[in-house]
């Protein structure tokens, strides 16, 4: 937290600075706890509860800390209509966790999670950042006893994806040239009779 705190200090103290100060706090300790809220509300000289309102509003910030394993659902329409609520339920009982909320120990987590964009694999959920999936409901049971004795989901069979943000460098390395580096250069004037 005193780490924290000396990043806190170098942020102009000004309520603009609310979404970087709770990005920052997110990066640093993993999550947005209570004395983080309190810290950022000193900082920029407003009420604990001006922070915590946008703390809460978005669905990327933390409230408890990170597990060591943390499987998001994927709550999207294309997940939901192929079993993702089942998915979900199966997760719940052998966690022993509801949605949101950590196992006892903090081994694992189950979280929500917004569309991806992967609905070709639902229903599905990310572990750790990685789309596993289409799962049927044994291989709901499956993924989560295997998570719950530690095993690592890249070693499965049907290998998983990571998903990350799109770059000009993996846009050029996948397409070729003319999708990458050729970025704000200007428009082109191929075809236009210039």
């Amino acid at each position: 937290m005193e780490r924290f705190a000396g990043l806190l200090e170098q942020l102009p103290r000004q309520q603009g600075e609310m979404l970087r100060a709770l990005h920052l706090a997110q990066e640093e300790l993993g999550w947005i706890s209570r004395d983080a809220i309190r810290l950022i509300a000193r900082h920029l000289r407003v009420s604990e509860a001006q922070v915590y309102g946008p703390a809460t509003f978005y669905a990327e910030f933390r409230h408890s800390p990170p597990p060591k394993t943390l499987v998001t659902w994927c709550s999207g329409p294309s997940c939901r209509v192929v079993g993702g609520d089942r998915v979900r339920r199966i997760f719940e009982a052998e966690f022993g966790c509801r949605l949101g909320e950590n196992t006892e120990d903090d081994e694992l987590g189950l979280w929500l999670g917004q569309c991806n964009g992967t609905c070709e694999r639902a229903p599905m959920v990310w572990v750790n950042g990685r789309v596993v999936g289409p799962l049927t409901m044994l291989e709901t049971v499956k993924l989560a006893r295997r998570l719950k004795d530690g095993e690592d989901p890249i070693a499965w069979p049907r290998r998983p994806i990571k998903i990350a943000p799109a770059t000009f460098v993996a846009a050029e390395q996948v397409y070729g040239a003319e999708h990458g580096s050729g970025h704000g250069s200007g428009a082109s004037s191929e075809g236009t009779g210039q």
